[in-house]
């Protein structure tokens, strides 16, 4: 299944083995450098949180996402050679940071086509993310997520329209952050559902709900 106009898609992966991805503070700017780069060209970035050893995106492709094309050779729509590249340019920085060689990343990226419903719930999943890992005590406090775009209302990487018209999030930031903290997220909904990427080494993408 290829990715398709007007649908939300969760995207996420881990260090192998569990490893961290991002070693030092530094790095998880870089990372966000590089989705602003590589990804916002082509789809829209309506939500992220970076966590020490893996990273979680929400994606949204309308009319307007040139990752929807089709590349001539191999046969891969844009976003899927982006993605891709997004984590092979990635891995080679903090390898040469490191002084390693190998894979920083499990193979595989996955991606998860979402209902509307089930991307509103996945919203608040992936900023809930530091808070459930005890890495913080509150959502403020966690500066590599996109939760502070929303609460702040502040420039970013994020098309926040896009939230604040299919999945209700509300634009008041007391209001925003209740909701934030009610939204109960059943975990087997957002992540078991997935699936790993082609032979091809890009993601595959799967209809859920």
């Amino acid at each position: 299944m290829k990715f398709s106009f007007d649908n939300f898609y969760h995207v996420f992966n881990r260090g192998n083995n569990r490893q961290l991805i991002f070693p030092l503070q530094r790095n998880y700017t870089f990372f966000l450098s590089k989705l602003k780069d590589i990804l916002s060209e082509h789809c829209h970035i309506v939500a992220y949180c970076l966590m020490p050893n893996h990273f979680h995106l929400m994606l949204y492709l309308d009319e307007t996402s040139t990752g929807l094309e089709i590349k001539s050779k191999p046969q891969l729509q844009v976003l899927e050679q982006k993605l891709g590249t997004l984590q092979s340019s990635y891995t080679r920085a903090i390898n040469n940071q490191e002084n390693k060689t190998g894979s920083l990343f499990q193979t595989k990226i996955k991606v998860i086509e979402l209902s509307v419903d089930h991307a509103s719930t996945c919203f608040h999943y992936i900023h809930q993310n530091p808070l459930k890992a005890k890495l913080v005590n509150d959502f403020n406090e966690w500066p590599y997520s996109s939760y502070l775009e929303y609460f702040n209302l502040s420039d970013g990487i994020c098309n926040k329209e896009i939230a604040f018209e299919f999945l209700e999030i509300p634009k008041n930031s007391s209001s925003f952050f209740k909701l934030s903290n009610e939204v109960v997220v059943n975990e087997d909904i957002i992540l078991k559902s997935s699936r790993p990427a082609t032979q091809s080494g890009q993601a595959t993408n799967i209809k859920h709900g």
